[in-house]
């Protein structure tokens, strides 16, 4: 069976990807740094599955990768994220984040056989309006405030990605991913932290008017988006916006969704930003529909209450719920 690498694979992320990845038969080896325990990986269910291996490494260290022996697919998913946390560490995130990809990148040539090297990047390259942007726009982001260090990593990434596949010939593909959610994912984003606060029956904080929008898209479809674009032969050597342009959504508008749902009829309150924000996140799919044949399909509010109910639970150990059966299978 093909075998897949993935760093950052303790994450939420990697964790879906995984789970997308058995079902198509790949042997999944899942790479990462941090601690097993209390990860998204650990409350999924998956360690189980006798196709799924696991081993630590310092991502940004120049061989690391060497010992886990050869993949036919490398997903690099690795990376320090989180608005507060890059804010707070932009010097760390750059190093990390670009270090890492050249670490990952180095061990994919090195393997000899490798198919295909899958960057994950992220959305924010498109700027602070990133609303029906197209993967060949150009890439805008500023560099005076910390809190853009992430979308400056991530476009270095990329660039690092085109000159190892012109320098070594690496066949690699490239997906941005469009404000993913569902349970298991831990850590600081707007459906986490609003849906924490409602179960609570806390105030449903919102940072300025909250008319910010954004497109929400349930894991299980961004997995299946990502495995097509790590299989499909159209496409290598490209960059895809993966998310879902169904679910358009003001942080208001979201907010007393979730509160509803949450049941405790918790006041929404507005507070000051205390960071620059993207105002507009909307993916332009085009390309993924038309060259890999993705296509979200979860029901949003479905998947929404199921989140909501996983944090009201506690946020621990969660089976994950596989609905989609149309995963890729293309032998390249």
């Amino acid at each position: 069976m093909p075998r897949t690498l993935i760093t950052g694979g303790f994450g939420f992320l990697a964790t879906w990807v995984a789970a997308g990845l058995r079902k198509t038969g790949h042997e999944v080896v899942l790479v990462d740094h941090r601690d097993l325990d209390g990860s998204s990986l650990a409350m999924s269910g998956l360690l189980a599955d006798p196709g799924v291996t696991t081993g630590c490494a310092d991502i940004t260290q120049p061989g690391s990768l060497d010992r886990f022996g050869p993949a036919d697919h490398v997903i690099h998913a690795a990376a320090i994220l989180g608005v507060t946390k890059v804010r707070n560490e932009p010097t760390e995130t750059l190093r990390v984040n670009i270090d890492g990809t050249r670490v990952a990148l180095d061990y994919a040539v090195r393997s000899g056989n490798t198919r295909r090297f899958l960057l994950l990047s992220t959305s924010e390259v498109y700027g602070a309006d990133a609303e029906n942007a197209a993967e060949d726009s150009w890439l805008a982001v500023r560099t005076d405030d910390p809190r853009w260090s992430y979308a400056v990593s991530k476009i270095a990434a990329e660039s690092l990605a085109y000159s190892y596949h012109a320098e070594h010939g690496l066949p690699f593909t490239i997906v941005r991913p469009f404000n993913v959610f569902g349970p298991l994912r831990t850590g600081g984003y707007a459906v986490g932290a609003l849906a924490a606060r409602a179960v609570a029956g806390e105030p449903v904080t919102v940072h300025g008017d909250g008319s910010q929008s954004r497109a929400w898209c349930h894991a299980e479809d961004f997995a299946n988006g990502l495995i097509r674009c790590l299989l499909h032969p159209d496409a290598d050597g490209r960059a895809f916006n993966i998310g879902d342009d169904r679910n358009d959504l003001t942080v208001t508008e979201l907010a007393g969704r979730i509160r509803d749902m949450g049941g405790s009829g918790s006041p929404i309150v507005h507070v000051e930003h205390t960071a620059p924000d993207i105002e507009l996140r909307r993916p332009d799919l085009t390309r993924a529909r038309q060259l890999v044949g993705y296509e979200p399909v979860n029901d949003f509010d479905d998947r929404l209450r199921e989140t909501v109910e996983w944090i009201r639970q506690g946020s621990g150990p969660h089976p994950m719920r596989i609905t989609r059966e149309d995963w890729p299978v293309w032998d390249q």
